[in-house]
């Protein structure tokens, strides 16, 4: 017994050990191999639709509302899917039961990070949610992508659209809008749209929150070459003078404090000469239309331009009731689509695949801008210049603390907040002195007067090296006319101790 006890008992549970370990091992092995397949395939899928939604772009859809439709699915589930393989290299997962492919939903974050509802991520060492999760969304994703063969045929029916050549890569690139492809295509089937009488005037009404793209769509719009064949001119103005206008020439006031886009000679329509206008107003939400302005401009454009049509832009509901069709809703991107164009510009690459580290930060930081465009692209412009793991955190530790110290009626992430933050990330310590957006070309006066601008970009590659005690900090200048820039003027901060020697130490650690 002795002999048992000591010799064979030992063995035994040695071996069982063994077996078990074995078993963990190769049940863990299968897994891996399953979810890698899994991976694999949704990628492709994935890819699938990419390619249809490239041609999409190509191709004229402006009047079929329902491929539009089906097509916004398609896009749904393909960043859906594009999220979740940014998971694989990185090791985290999100899992989210709920996830669905309903065109109405809205994914903006709640507002305080510390009450979001958002998923929360999963460790990768629990091979059975992973796989759950990946299942439910290669299920989903290939729900959504049946019948593409039809889909194609349909496809094929509409008309390519001539592109005009790109002036340079650059240009180009920030010509391209990101998404909204759907929009773009129903308000341009609006202007197209030949109205039923000749003295009739098409209104719509463009609203959604701030910050959410409803100006850039529509500038997009207008530079559509479908669009300009259409109209002799595009006009782009402000709600702001219709506020209290009671000039005889509304149209003409527009005109001399808006911009003109686009005008060519009156084309011919049965037989006599006559001119279409495409009027853009870009209204606040603090500003109300004077009635009379209001007629009075209607009246012009029915008189001097049949066939006219006006797109109001605003934050406010009301414009909805000057409407001739019902109001165009502007959501914010879902949260898999915004995390796509954020990636996009802070990597300057498609893949993050090559920084799993920093590709986990940027979801979050990404996740903390809460949809906001302009803070996207300010910020990966500062991301994109440093792509080092310490500065990312930093920029995150900076957003976070931004938004714990909102109240509750502040808007997360206005142009001034973003501002905000930009100049608390850079190596040298500023003062906010003014903050504004300056639209078309500057006068000389203003040009002879106007302080030495530098770009967020140059002033971090050159740390402390501020070349006046004022300096001119361009945030965001956009390439889609009529052009802008958002900048703030700042002062330059002495400071001694401890913050100079941190803020020496930062600058050192970026390469």
């Amino acid at each position: 017994m002795k002999v048992i006890k000591e010799l064979v008992a030992p063995a035994a549970v040695g071996e069982l050990v063994s077996r078990l370990i074995s078993f963990l091992i190769s049940r863990y092995t299968k897994q891996t191999c399953r979810k890698e397949e899994m991976f694999l395939q949704l990628e492709l899928v994935a890819l699938k639709i990419h390619a249809l939604v490239d041609e999409a772009e190509r191709r004229h859809l402006t009047h079929n509302r329902r491929l539009l439709l089906w097509l916004s699915k398609l896009m749904e589930g393909m960043y859906r899917a594009y999220y979740v393989l940014d998971h694989r290299h990185d090791g985290s997962l999100l899992v989210s039961s709920s996830w669905s492919f309903s065109l109405s939903r809205s994914s903006r974050p709640a507002k305080r990070l510390c009450t979001s509802n958002a998923p929360q991520p999963i460790c990768a060492a629990d091979a059975n949610g992973v796989v759950e999760e990946l299942s439910a969304t290669l299920r989903r994703l290939e729900e959504c992508a049946e019948g593409m063969k039809e889909f194609i045929l349909l496809l094929a029916c509409c008309p390519i659209i001539p592109r005009r050549p790109a002036v340079s890569s650059f240009q180009s690139d920030d010509r391209h809008m990101f998404g909204r492809l759907v929009e773009r295509e129903q308000i341009i089937s609006f202007l197209l749209q030949p109205e039923t009488e000749s003295s009739s005037l098409g209104v719509l009404p463009l609203v959604g929150g701030p910050e959410v793209g409803k100006g850039t769509i529509v500038k997009h719009v207008c530079s559509d070459d479908r669009v300009r064949r259409h109209f002799t001119m595009i006009l782009y103005s402000y709600g702001s003078l219709l506020g209290d206008n009671s000039a005889e020439d509304v149209l003409g006031t527009l005109r001399t404090g808006g911009h003109v886009l686009h005008e060519t000679s009156p084309v011919v329509v049965s037989g006599r000469h006559g001119s279409r206008h495409l009027l853009v107003i870009k209204n606040t939400y603090e500003v109300v239309i004077n009635e009379a302005a209001w007629a009075s401009l209607c009246a012009s454009l029915r008189s001097a331009a049949p066939g006219s049509k006006v797109i109001v832009v605003s934050e406010n509901d009301g414009v909805a009731d000057l409407g001739t069709t019902a109001a165009m809703r502007v959501k914010p991107l879902p949260r898999e689509e915004f995390w796509y164009f954020f990636r996009s510009l802070s990597f300057g690459v498609s893949d993050p695949g090559g920084h799993p580290e920093l590709a986990v930060l940027g979801r979050q930081i990404a996740a903390a801008l809460d949809g906001s465009f302009f803070g996207a692209k300010v910020l990966s412009s500062l991301l994109r210049t440093n792509l080092n793991a310490q500065f990312w955190g930093t920029v995150l530790g900076v957003v976070r603390r931004f938004v714990s110290e909102l109240r509750g009626d502040e808007d997360h992430f206005s142009k001034l907040g973003v501002a905000k933050i930009a100049l608390e990330i850079l190596p040298v310590p500023l003062r906010l002195k003014s903050a504004g957006k300056t639209t078309g070309v500057a006068t000389s006066e203003a040009a002879e007067t106007e302080l030495p601008g530098m770009t967020v970009q140059e002033l971090l590659r050159s740390g402390t090296a501020v070349p006046r005690e004022e300096v001119r900090i361009v945030l965001w200048e956009s390439a889609c006319p009529p052009n802008y820039r958002y900048t703030v003027v700042c002062e330059k901060v002495e400071t001694h101790g401890p913050h100079a020697n941190i803020e020496r130490k930062r600058h050192a650690r970026q390469p």
